[in-house]
């Protein structure tokens, strides 16, 4: 898998990914209109990362110690980026929403 990240020029310029491991299904979410804990898979306990994209036409936010993002509070997932690599550790809670109705992420936890 590859990601990139946009440059100040517009270019894009891939940065890998590795190592990421995927753990279980990919998933895509569509119901986050109203804030949503995204929960490591019980099948596997040990996910230590989370691959995610904004995958609709709007963008979404997100937090990480579990407090709860708004449309206008939280790190921001814009739905044009290429997706994100995200560490979680054993206290991590990452709770997601839309900014605007109608939002999508799509995301795989790893290793």
């Amino acid at each position: 898998m590859a990601g990139g990240k946009k440059t100040q020029q517009g270019s894009d310029a891939r940065v890998g990914l590795a190592p990421f491991n995927p753990i279980g299904s990919h998933i895509q979410n569509s119901s986050i209109d109203i804030a949503v804990v995204l929960t490591r898979p019980n099948t596997n306990p040990t996910a230590t990362k989370m691959l995610i994209q904004a995958s609709g036409q709007n963008s979404v936010r997100y937090t990480l110690d579990g407090a709860l993002p708004t449309p206008t509070f939280g790190l921001r997932l814009i739905a044009t980026h290429d997706p994100t690599l995200l560490t979680v550790g054993p206290s991590t809670i990452i709770t997601v929403v839309s900014e605007a109705a109608g939002a999508v992420i799509d995301y795989v936890w790893g290793q």
